[in-house]
């Protein structure tokens, strides 16, 4: 199994209950909002019947430790700190990104949401109504969607 990011593009003005029930479901409540997933068959469902409002692709450790970095927050809106994840875990940041690409860990464990808000990425996306293989930004991208991370972030 794998490690999935998925970003919600797409607004939800005009879609169906069944894909906006999807997205709940997925806790993709916002537009440009990011989820770490793993790539089970119920999860690969739900990305394939949302595919028109989400991109999705292969996760890498990198651009997981500088999500969680950047836009872990605490209750009180208080930011994650490598000693804060020490403490709590008990491993170095990269050793426990490291167990959370091996399914030993989840992110959730550092009492954060797993959830992560950012920003829209810088020089905007392609073209939000056509698929990733078609020159947009919708669908699959495999590990492009790490560009992609790397530009919201």
């Amino acid at each position: 199994m794998n490690r999935l990011f998925v970003v919600r593009i797409r607004g939800t003005v005009g879609v169906r209950k069944n894909i906006k029930d999807t997205l709940d479901m997925l806790k993709l409540s916002k537009v440009s909002s990011c989820v770490v997933i793993d790539d089970r068959d119920s999860y690969v469902g739900m990305l394939k019947k949302s595919k028109d409002y989400i991109t999705y692709g292969e996760a890498s450790p990198e651009i997981i430790k500088k999500l969680i970095l950047k836009w872990g927050r605490l209750p009180g809106n208080e930011r994650i700190s490598e000693a804060y994840v020490k403490e709590k875990i008990g491993l170095d940041i990269d050793e426990f990104v490291q167990a959370v690409m091996n399914f030993e860990h989840e992110i959730a464990e550092l009492g954060i949401k797993d959830i992560f808000h950012i920003h829209p990425p810088r020089k905007g996306y392609k073209n939000i109504k056509r698929g990733f293989g078609q020159g947009g930004s919708l669908g699959n991208r495999g590990t492009e969607i790490n560009a992609l991370l790397e530009r919201m972030i």
